[in-house]
């Protein structure tokens, strides 16, 4: 079963194009990218990021437990 799924999703992944930004990017020297993340550092901003959605994540998942828990006890008190 096993080597049928392998096999399925090999032939899938075949049937994919390849990457069309392949064709722009053969031109472009890559030299700068050293440069340029000096002066903008990618690697800082994307684990602020990271962290900033995660915390939002959390808040929100806060928000929703606490709707839920509330409504269920103010519910079963008024009830």
């Amino acid at each position: 079963m096993i080597d049928i799924l392998k096999t399925f999703f090999t032939k899938l992944y075949n049937l994919l194009p390849d990457s069309p930004f392949q064709t722009l990017f053969s031109d472009v020297d890559f030299d700068f990218l050293h440069w340029l993340n000096w002066f903008v550092p990618f690697d800082i901003c994307f684990k602020i990021t990271e962290v900033w959605v995660a915390a939002i994540a959390a808040y929100y998942l806060f928000v929703v437990i606490k709707k839920i828990v509330f409504d269920l006890i103010i519910g079963k008190l008024l009830a």
